[in-house]
């Protein structure tokens, strides 16, 4: 292999000038101060209408949404047990016990991690405009994962739940919990599984999320916006 001669004008004047783009670089100051960010602008846009907003997008992620009230949602819910026709129902509300006796709706109080049932029950206090999620803390929720339990999992919730981001739901537990670690479990974002000729899929592992939502009084000069033909509460949950 031939030498390289370090002698040689043409690679030393190369060198010299590639010393001299060098030190200019390190000397030249940019006259132009940095741009800083904002720290104080948002993230996002502020939500108008949590209620509207959360809706949206639940049902455009795959979330089943019943809307009712408190002189009625228990009815609906016999009605899609019913419909649904569940062999099994775990039920995590004792209060609710009673009126699923009263129907003939077989249910259960715990099942074990490997023998998922038809359908499981639960209550959550938190649930996210911005995202369309549900949470579930531990509070209410006695396992890891609402996920893996059931094909269907039938959640009941107020609107006063509905909060426009995942900082103003957590705000809330900690105030509500002493100011000590938040208690939430997981939030959940409804999916939508694989369909075969049409139909989809419902697994424990991607289970279809029913969200029993009861809807507050608003006053008269802020109703609450009606739900649409397909939205109507029916032992059938609609998309």
């Amino acid at each position: 292999m031939a030498e390289t001669n370090s002698l040689d004008p043409q690679l030393y004047v190369g060198k010299e000038r590639i010393r001299k783009d060098i030190r200019n670089a390190l000397t030249y100051k940019n006259q132009t101060p940095p741009m800083m960010p904002d720290m104080t602008c948002p993230l996002f846009e502020p939500i108008q209408d949590t209620f509207r907003t959360f809706i949206e997008n639940f049902r455009a992620a795959g979330g089943k949404y019943i809307p009712c009230n408190n002189q009625n949602f228990v009815q609906y819910l016999i009605k899609i047990a019913q419909g649904q026709q569940y062999n099994m129902l775990l039920n995590t509300s004792p209060n609710l016990g009673a009126y699923l006796d009263k129907h003939k709706v077989h249910h259960v109080n715990a099942i074990n991690l490997n023998e998922p049932v038809d359908a499981a029950l639960f209550f959550s206090n938190v649930l996210v405009a911005r995202s369309g999620a549900i949470g579930f803390t531990q509070a209410v929720d006695l396992y890891a994962s609402v996920k893996n339990l059931a094909k269907d999992i039938i959640v009941v919730s107020r609107e006063r739940c509905i909060f426009p981001d995942y900082e103003d739901a957590l705000a809330y537990l900690r105030e509500h919990n002493g100011n000590t670690t938040c208690p939430i479990t997981e939030f959940v974002v409804p999916t939508r599984p694989e369909e075969i000729n049409g139909k989809p899929q419902y697994t424990p592992r991607e289970p279809r999320i029913i969200l029993m939502l009861v809807e507050e009084p608003r006053p008269e000069s802020h109703p609450a916006p009606e739900p649409q033909p397909e939205n109507a509460p029916s032992y059938e949950p609609q998309d």
